[in-house]
């Protein structure tokens, strides 16, 4: 009976063992999160991403802003200004080469630029409670937002740029493009930077 009890276990823990992936490649990155605007750090290492050889897992955690509290987007899909609860977006904006960038990468390294640079959809979300957590991928296959962009080419290289877009109060007529489509201007962003 006890043979039999260990030769479970043992059979339990080596199908555990196997079953979880490898972590070989991988890198573990966290970075702060910067308040609107690239304003002061909003919540020290709020952000993660993971690389491994074939894309991008990100994550940010925050603080749900007040609604009322922040500047809302003036532009994108149409929104009803404060509201409860409140939509927010991920997006990673990557420069595949930043080496590339003509200076610090920005808007002006995104698309057939020798950066290649591309932006994505990572996540949206719908936030009543006081927690802000958005987390999704990008991965090699991922297609750009935008027609024109790069996909990512280089995940364990590419300087990453997580932002996180405010989308105003829930209308429902509005989604899913309410969090599918970003907000303008971009400088009422949070933002994370991950070179």
């Amino acid at each position: 009976m006890r043979r039999s009890f260990i030769a479970t276990v043992v059979g339990v823990v080596l199908t555990l063992m196997l079953s979880v992936p490898s972590t070989a490649g991988q890198r573990d990155e966290t970075g702060d999160i910067l308040d609107q605007g690239g304003g002061p750090v909003l919540v020290e290492n709020g952000a993660r991403l993971i690389r491994t050889s074939h894309g991008l897992s990100a994550r940010i955690a925050m603080p749900t802003p007040e609604p009322g509290s922040y500047t809302y987007p003036t532009a994108g899909v149409a929104f009803s200004g404060a509201g409860h609860p409140e939509a927010y977006s991920l997006w990673a904006f990557v420069f595949n080469y930043p080496d590339q960038c003509d200076g610090p990468c920005d808007a002006n390294d995104l698309g057939n630029t020798p950066a290649q640079g591309g932006a994505f959809f990572v996540a949206g979300h719908l936030v009543g409670g006081p927690h802000l957590v958005l987390s999704g991928q990008v991965s090699t296959q991922s297609a750009p937002f935008v027609a024109g962009h790069a996909p990512l080419q280089n995940p364990t290289g590419a300087e990453v740029h997580l932002a996180i877009a405010p989308h105003g109060g829930l209308d429902p007529a509005l989604l899913p493009e309410l969090i599918k489509t970003p907000t303008q201007p971009s400088s009422i962003w949070w933002t994370a930077r991950f070179e």
